[in-house]
């Protein structure tokens, strides 16, 4: 599925498209130490009752990746936001993506 998912959209882009993000991600979940763990929902919209307790997840993520201070400045820079933060006091965020 990794791979399927690679081909329809371009993971190495500064920003994913604000549509993918709202039609696919389900929910968002802060775990620790700047990890965050991303739900995808490929059907119908689900009630927040109906969401994944991704604290709690025992199965492999579909995708991992890193989000460095370089990616995270050009993601601002690309988008028009302030770069009001410095590298010395950056630490970059985990994330992992499940379905």
């Amino acid at each position: 599925m990794a791979a399927a998912l690679n081909r329809i959209v371009d993971l190495s882009a500064p920003k994913l498209p604000d549509s993918l993000i709202q039609e696919f991600v389900e929910v968002v979940t802060p775990i620790k130490d700047n990890l965050y763990r991303w739900k995808l929902n490929f059907g119908p919209q689900v009630t927040h009752a109906e969401q994944t307790d991704l604290t709690k997840i025992e199965q492999n993520p579909l995708l991992k990746f890193r989000i460095n201070f370089e990616t995270a400045r050009q993601y601002r820079q690309k988008n028009g936001m302030p770069s009001q933060f410095r590298r010395c006091s950056w630490t970059d965020l985990r994330v992992e993506v499940y379905v």
